[in-house]
């Protein structure tokens, strides 16, 4: 039970940050990734196409999901929305 206690916040200040940073992450998701074609800036669909981007953005989730598994899972699902919206708009140039 050791990694239980490893996950928990160390502090108040990281407690908030974690509840802030979900929080964020749901209204994203909620406000954004729920709805089909929602039209993104242009600038983050022409950065998507450079692999390093897509290699960034994936560093960013593992990052978070070590930070906190709540955090984690909000990114990963704005990761594969944007994904998902992103492979839809370049499809119809």
């Amino acid at each position: 039970m050791d990694w239980i206690q490893a996950l928990a916040p160390t502090s108040e200040t990281d407690k908030y940050l974690r509840v802030v940073a979900a929080f964020f992450l749901f209204a994203w998701n909620w406000l954004v990734a729920t709805h089909l074609e929602n039209p993104y800036p242009a600038t983050l669909i022409d950065s998507y196409a450079i692999p390093l981007t897509r290699v960034g953005l994936l560093a960013l989730v593992v990052l978070s999901a070590m930070w906190c598994p709540s955090v984690g899972i909000m990114a990963a699902l704005a990761y594969v929305c944007l994904g998902a919206d992103v492979l839809f708009f370049t499809s119809r140039k």
